[in-house]
């Protein structure tokens, strides 16, 4: 029987690398394929003492044939952006993956709805925007969602509010000489949730999908979402009752089969609106951070059961009843801070009873990004009796940190309760 060899696309991605290499430390013999381009002698100094090495050319031949030449046995990756290259050389190699054209619909915003509506999936009315001056759609119901066809982390995602406001948006991020250029957006409207208060009026759905099987993992909870589209938290057990937990899990399958996914694990989320549970959006990789709180809340490993789903290894992703609820909780900066400038309490946030740990993600003196691109300053977990003491340990803790933010106007400086108190989307 031939060893199995994990070759791993490495990029930009939903997991850590000190997680990653944890996490797939079940196989002895890793091979780290990098993308082509001037980070990869960087990744690649990092990732030797773990694993070969492979670089690609960025001929789609070549690669495929130096991926053929290192006998790897199983392909996985977690990096959205990721998923179209791993997807060319799981085909080119005779390694299971999804296929491109089900890479294509993962990572493509309008060919992942058009799937969803040719099998009969309800969805929200969207179209796509091509080249300077596309036309803005008539009949599009407002509020409307923009965004690129192709992005990650919430990249020039945009709530519209009139037909003005979108144009103007659309013609900024479609001019070729501007800033943050966009080859195609897609803008929907937008999808309306229950009222939830004071949990968020989505959900995500983990599975783990081996050919005709679909495994779910979970139902992850989610605290409101934050302008424009921002995750700040999320829970494990969620807290809808069985029912409606039943549909939502019943629709993550369906589409899932409409995209054609049949390897590896997935993360699905979806909007609870009065007519029933939608899909906000597939990814075809672990979600982020979820790993972190399904170690704690189930004791699995999901990049470990990835890894296995890869190398053709049976998984049993069941989870038990969980005793209490696991939370994580992510502070976010200021939609106009140009930096972060300072951090105080972090201390006294950890000595809340219920929050157990802290992980700083960006560090004072960072420059943020302008393109509205999600950035998760630190990840905050812990655990608590119930939904409710969790909302509790939260408004307890939170206060105690403060972070100050350079400003178009100058330092702002904002409590980690602050930062969660702005007005909220619709629904």
């Amino acid at each position: 029987m031939t060893a199995p060899r994990l070759a791993i696309v490495f990029g930009e991605g939903a997991v850590a690398l000190g997680d990653l290499l944890v996490g797939l430390s079940f196989c002895p013999d890793l091979v780290f394929v990098l993308p082509a381009g001037p980070e990869s002698a960087r990744y690649a100094t990092l990732l030797d003492s773990a694993g070969a090495v492979l670089t690609l050319t960025g001929d789609p031949g070549a690669d495929a044939g130096a991926l053929r030449a290192v006998a790897a046995t199983g392909i996985v990756t977690f990096s959205e952006d990721a998923l179209p290259v791993a997807a060319r050389l799981a085909a080119g190699a005779g390694l299971p993956f999804h296929s491109p054209e089900t890479a294509e619909r993962l990572t493509d915003k309008h060919l992942q709805r058009r799937a969803m509506r040719e099998h009969g999936i309800e969805t929200p009315a969207s179209w796509l925007l091509r080249g300077p001056g596309a036309q803005w759609p008539d009949g599009l119901r407002l509020p409307a969602v923009l965004k690129p066809a192709r992005g990650v982390g919430s990249r020039n995602t945009f709530l519209v509010r009139t037909a003005d406001e979108g144009i103007a948006l659309a013609d900024r991020l479609l001019d070729p000489d501007g800033p943050e250029t966009e080859e195609c957006l897609v803008v929907e409207e937008c999808l309306i949730g229950v009222p939830s208060e004071p949990f968020g009026d989505y959900v995500s759905v983990e599975s783990a999908c081996s050919g005709d099987d679909i495994q779910t993992i979970g139902v992850t909870g989610k605290l409101p979402l934050l302008p424009p589209f921002r995750e700040n938290g999320q829970f494990f057990p969620d807290a809808l009752d069985d029912a409606l937990r039943g549909e939502v899990v019943a629709l993550a399958e369906r589409t899932l089969r409409a995209l054609g996914v049949r390897h590896g694990l997935t993360h699905t989320e979806i909007k609870i609106t009065a007519q029933g549970p939608r899909v906000i959006e597939v990814n075809g990789r672990i979600g982020g951070f979820i790993n972190e709180l399904y170690g704690r809340a189930t004791g699995l490993d999901l990049i470990e059961a990835a890894g296995r789903l890869a190398l053709g290894q049976h998984v049993d992703l069941s989870t038990r009843p969980v005793n209490g609820v696991y939370f994580q909780h992510y502070a976010r900066p200021l939609p106009e801070a140009t930096r972060l400038a300072a951090i105080e309490g972090a201390r006294s946030l950890t000595r809340t009873p219920g929050i157990t740990a802290r992980r700083q993600l960006v560090q004072p003196g960072t420059d943020l990004p302008r393109d509205g691109k999600a950035v998760y300053l630190d990840l905050t977990v812990g655990d608590a009796p119930s939904h409710r003491e969790m909302l509790a340990v939260l408004d307890r803790g939170l206060p105690a940190i403060r972070f100050t933010f350079d400003t178009p106007a100058g330092p702002v400086t904002r409590g980690g309760d602050e930062l969660r108190a702005r007005v909220p989307i619709p629904g």
